[in-house]
C-alpha cells in the first residue's frame, strides 16, 4: 500500500481445512521463546503481542481476508508446543494502524521527526529498539 512504502508479508492464506474454521483465513505464524509463550497462552495475542495483533488486522483489511477470523499460530522454540487462536476482525484495531503508518509517511516525506513513544532512553522498550542510538542521537 502507499506506493510500497507499507509493505508486510503473511504467512500464508488458508483456503480449505478441517470443520471448525472458517475459510478463506488468514494464517500468521509465529516462533517464541517459553516465557513470551506462556504470556500469549495466558493473555491472548490482543494483550500478549499487541504488535501481531495490528499486523494480524491490517493484513485482514488491506487483504479483505476479514470475512473469517484470521488463525494465529505461535510454536514454543524451546518445548515445539503449538498455540491456536482464531482472531476475529478488528476493524477499528486495522483504522488506527493504517492511519498512523499514513502519519509516519507523511512525516516522512516532509522531513519532520515525530516525537519519541517514550521520554526516557532507559525505557524497556526503547532499550530494545534497533534504532535507539539513531533515535537518541538525533532528536534531543
Amino acid at each position: 500500500m502507499a506506493d510500497g512504502r507499507l509493505q508486510g508479508h503473511i504467512d500464508g492464506v488458508f483456503v480449505g481445512g478441517p470443520e471448525g474454521f472458517a475459510y478463506p483465513a488468514l494464517w500468521e505464524n509465529k516462533c517464541l521463546g517459553s516465557k513470551s509463550w506462556r504470556d500469549l497462552e495466558k493473555n491472548r495475542l490482543a494483550i500478549s503481542k499487541p504488535v501481531y495483533a495490528a499486523q494480524v488486522a491490517l493484513y485482514q483489511a488491506y487483504l479483505e481476508l476479514h470475512e473469517h477470523p484470521a488463525i494465529f499460530t505461535a510454536v514454543n522454540a524451546d518445548t515445539m508446543e503449538i498455540y491456536v487462536e482464531l482472531v476475529p476482525f478488528d476493524a477499528a484495531l486495522a483504522q488506527r494502524m493504517s492511519d498512523r503508518a499514513v502519519k509516519v509517511i507523511t512525516a516522512t516525506e516532509a522531513a519532520e521527526l515525530l516525537p519519541r513513544a517514550f521520554a526516557d532512553q532507559t525505557h524497556f522498550e526503547c532499550r530494545m529498539c534497533a534504532w535507539q542510538d539513531r533515535c537518541w542521537r538525533t532528536q534531543s
